[in-house]
């Protein structure tokens, strides 16, 4: 899959059948209300609500399967399409995202081929493999490396943190009991 980034707050992974998108939903409620509305946009905006974003992290995860995959899954009609599909696609399109990052085990490289390894350790300390390989050599490992979950291709966007996140649970939520819901807002 194709990465691609909106702005600072949003990444999208998207190929000719599917694409991914997460985003930070404070900021994309922000840039939402001034397309939307121009420059008079922040009457429109709900700024209890964007805190409440912004304070909890909010991110915003969508998946959309294109013409091609609905006719391959069967569901190019909408007397076909039931929640319990539509959940088994969002599922399977998000799973990369609860994956732990292993990248700090000592053995992840050991599991790699060989005369890869060098590259791929490389890439996990963010390394940019263009300033060190050529187009060709880089593209040879990134085609053996993606079957393990590497894209060399792309910059690995790491930086430190003097505390170390293990797990993030990815958690379905609901509106704050405060929230109204009307045709004026600009969520």
């Amino acid at each position: 899959m194709t990465r691609g980034y909106k702005g600072e707050w949003g990444v999208y992974w998207v190929n000719t059948r599917r694409m991914v998108k997460a985003y930070l939903k404070a900021p994309e409620m922000i840039e939402h209300a001034k397309e939307k509305h121009g420059k008079d946009f922040e009457q429109f905006i709900n700024e209890k609500l964007v805190a409440w974003c912004q304070d909890i992290g909010m991110v915003r995860l969508e998946v959309e399967v294109k013409r091609r995959e609905l006719e391959s899954l069967g569901l190019n009609f909408p007397g076909n399409v039931t929640d319990d599909k539509l959940r088994a696609i969002f599922d399977e399109e998000i799973s990369f995202l609860l994956k732990a990052d292993r990248s700090d085990e000592p053995d992840i490289l050991m599991a790699l081929p060989a005369g890869s390894r060098v590259y791929a350790a490389a890439w996990l300390k963010g390394q940019d493999l263009r300033q060190i390989c050529s187009e060709r050599t880089l593209y040879r490992h990134a085609k053996i490396l993606k079957h393990y979950g590497i894209d060399l291709r792309y910059r690995r966007d790491i930086c430190s943190f003097p505390v170390k996140v293990r797990v993030v649970d990815l958690v379905p939520l609901s509106a704050p009991s405060w929230y109204e819901w009307g045709d004026d807002q600009a969520a």
